[in-house]
Formats: C-alpha cells, structure tokens, sequence
C-alpha cells in the first residue's frame, strides 16, 4: 500500500482554464522573491555597518558577497551597490549613513518593486542636486516609486529624466566644459627572437593621418603581379615604407650618442691580432614589392643605408649574448678528439 502523503510542488493543481488563478501565483510567487532579495540587502548594509572585514576578513561587502553567493563580480557589486543605497548603515565613528532613496528601501521590502526598477530610481536620486529641498526630494521619490508599482523600466527611465529637467534645468554645475585631451601613447619592445612587438593607442586625428598613409601603400603588388602576402604583411610592408621615408627626412635627428656608453666595452686584443674593424653583418631583409607610389629612384639610398648600419652598430647588446660569451681568464683550450 503506497502513501499518499506527498508533498504539493509545481505545478500545482489548479482548475484547467483558470488564466486569472495562474497569473496570481506568478504574481505572489515574484513579490516573495522581492521581499527576500530586499531583506538580503538589510542583511548586507548590516554587514558593511559592523564591518565585513573584522567579521569575515574581506576586503569589501562585494567581494564578500561574490564568495557567499557564488556570483559573478559584476552581478555581486550591483547587488550591494542596491543593498548600500536603500538601507542606512553606521560608520566606524558612530554616525549614521543616511540611504539614497529611502522610499524605495522601504518599498522594496514589501516585494512591490523590481530590481530594475530600483536601480532606475537610485540612479535619478542621486543626480538630483544639492539645492533641491528635502520636501522636493520625497515628492520626487513617491511619484517614481508610484509609477515603479506599475509600470516598467524603460517608463522609470523617462519619467525620471522628465524629473530632472524640471528640478535641475541647468545640469550639474560641476561638470568640466572643456574635456581634457587624451595624448597618444606608443610601446615597443624587441623580443628575445630579435623581432619588435609594438602597440599603441592613438587619438583620432593621429589616428587618420598614420591611417591615411599606411592604406595607399598597402595596395596588392602593381602590374597585376600575383601577391601572396596577407593584408597584415601588407601593412607591415608599408609601415617599413614609411619608417625610410621618415629616416631620410633633413629634419630626423640623428641618434644620441649617449646610448654608446650602454655597449659593451671592448676587450683588450690578443698581442699579434689587429683588432676587427667595421659593423658586423646584419640579416637581409625580406624580399619586398615595389610601391607604386615610389619613384624610379626609389627611397633607400646610401643615407638611409648609411643611417640604418650606424643605428644597428650602437645598439646595445642584448643581455644574453654579454652572458655567453667566456671570459678571456676563463677560456679553456679545445679538446683534440679522440681517435681509435
């Protein structure tokens, strides 16, 4: 004989047809999830009164939360944020943190209003100036959390930026009129396999100019010539375009000499032996296509060559090729082989 003590769970037995019924489930079922996402919000501004740190060793009440809740950064930071806006809190010193939008806190833990909603009005209260009375202020928090009960986000949204036309029609006076520019910056580095890694990030008139030049030149190869290279290699072929033209520019200055006391120092030579004269060899470059918008003479002449082979002589050598060389003191004498 089987029981029939069973527990009552979803979906529950309701007349076929009740639409009414049905919808105030969901409706009762969405107000107690509210009440209980407001009352962890009183819980969480409790926390933060008492200090989430001597309790439980975190840095923030979001970081706490993220750990308990098992929720992601963002979702733990909106969820607290909401905590701290609607509940008043004491500080370390005794006093007493008024919330934002008190209104709404004490709304919200009937289960009327949804998150978003909350968010909505959080966001209007706290642009509302300083001049704007305490009597101001309620009348304009009870007007939106009426329409909140009702209506949905989107219409928050509207009637609250209706709100602040009205109560601030000169906008916050602290705002900064003129934006502060924000300047190029540019890195480079040369890795251990010899090659340069570079990245930047340019403002949008810098941007164009160094666009401007880089798309003509990284056209296909002319003459209907086939061009295996991918538009980055492209690219990467008419920036080294633009480097010489810039390198035989009257205007470039030559590099400092200073960068020649970071070389390595030269070691006395073997009596008998005349020290090696010249700059050592450099690897060949790739095979490149020929530019359309080069002349017959082309742009890498002697003084671009020239220049190159002084940069390459003064560069400093790398760390680990100073380390790998032996030392003369240290220098053993090579073995004969071994012979049958």
């Amino acid at each position: 004989m089987t029981s029939t003590n069973t527990p009552k769970t979803f979906p529950l037995n309701l007349p076929e047809g009740d639409a009414d019924l049905l919808l105030d489930e969901l409706q009762t079922r969405l107000r107690e999830g509210r009440r209980i996402a407001a009352e962890v919000g009183q819980i969480l501004a409790e926390i933060e009164s008492r200090g989430v740190r001597e309790l439980y060793g975190y840095n923030s009440i979001a970081v706490f939360y993220e750990h308990v809740a098992r929720v992601p950064r963002a979702e733990a930071k909106k969820v607290t944020s909401r905590a701290l806006a609607l509940n008043s809190r004491r500080a370390r010193d005794g006093t007493t943190t008024q919330p934002v939008a008190p209104l709404t806190g004490v709304t919200a833990a009937t289960g009327v209003l949804a998150e978003a909603g909350i968010d909505r009005i959080v966001t209007v209260m706290k642009k509302l100036p300083d001049h704007v009375t305490a009597n101001a202020r309620h009348e304009a928090e009870k007007d939106l959390v009426d329409l909140a009960s009702v209506a949905r986000p989107r219409d928050i949204t509207v009637a609250g930026t209706d709100l602040l036309a009205r109560l601030d029609p000169d906008g916050s006076a602290t705002d900064d009129p003129s934006p502060k520019r924000e300047r190029s910056e540019f890195w480079l580095r040369q890795k251990r396999t010899g090659r340069w890694d570079m990245r930047g990030n340019l403002d949008p008139e810098t941007g164009a100019r160094l666009n401007a030049l880089l798309v003509p030149r990284a056209y296909p190869a002319p003459n209907g010539e086939a061009d295996g290279r991918t538009p980055a290699e492209r690219r990467g072929d008419a920036f080294t375009e633009i480097v010489d033209l810039a390198e035989v520019g009257p205007d470039v200055p030559l590099p400092r000499q200073a960068s020649e006391q970071g070389t390595e120092r030269p070691q006395p030579a073997e009596p008998g032996k005349k020290p090696e004269q010249g700059p050592k060899a450099t690897q060949a470059r790739p095979k490149r296509y020929p530019s359309p918008h080069r002349g017959n003479g082309g742009v890498r002449g002697s003084a671009a060559t020239e220049r190159s082979q002084n940069v390459a002589r003064i560069r400093p050598t790398r760390w680990w090729t100073r380390l790998s060389k032996p030392r003369a003191e240290n220098a053993t004498r090579p073995q004969k082989p071994l012979t049958a």
